[in-house]
């Protein structure tokens, strides 16, 4: 038993081990998993005047540095013409869709509510506010 002890001492007292709480972890675990995913991403730098928001593919989570990979596949005409750009970005510009088969995962959307829409026939979002609710007979 006092083997025992002292190793969860050691364990408790080493800071270099990195404890995640269970819930922080299977979060960590669904953010892995979007590999290959499109998501709504801000791609604009934090002192930048407006927020500019893309739907992108992720190509690889670090869970060490917490940040996305991401592909944005149809860049603006403005963009440089070798196509495709990569971004790297933090968890917290992150935001990931709704599975299409999974209703469950889907939110509900109210009147009034704040939320970022498609430009039609592009990849770029927008802020909007809903208007209406879409009735489902």
């Amino acid at each position: 038993m006092e083997g025992n002890e002292q190793k969860k001492k050691r364990m408790k007292a080493d800071p270099d081990v990195p404890r995640l709480s269970p819930s922080l972890r299977n979060h960590l675990d669904h953010l892995a998993n979007l590999k290959g995913e499109q998501v709504a991403a801000r791609v604009t730098q934090e002192d930048a005047d407006k927020d500019e928001w893309f739907i992108v593919k992720v190509i690889h989570f670090d869970r060490e540095t917490r940040e996305f990979e991401v592909l944005d596949e149809e860049p603006g005409d403005d963009e440089e013409p070798a196509g495709q750009r990569k971004y790297k970005l933090p968890m917290s510009h992150i935001i990931p869709f709704p599975k299409r088969n999974d209703p469950s995962t889907a939110q509900d959307f109210p009147p009034g509510k704040h939320v970022l829409a498609v430009y039609p026939g592009t990849t770029a979002l927008y802020k909007a506010t809903v208007v209406n609710t879409r009735k489902v007979f």
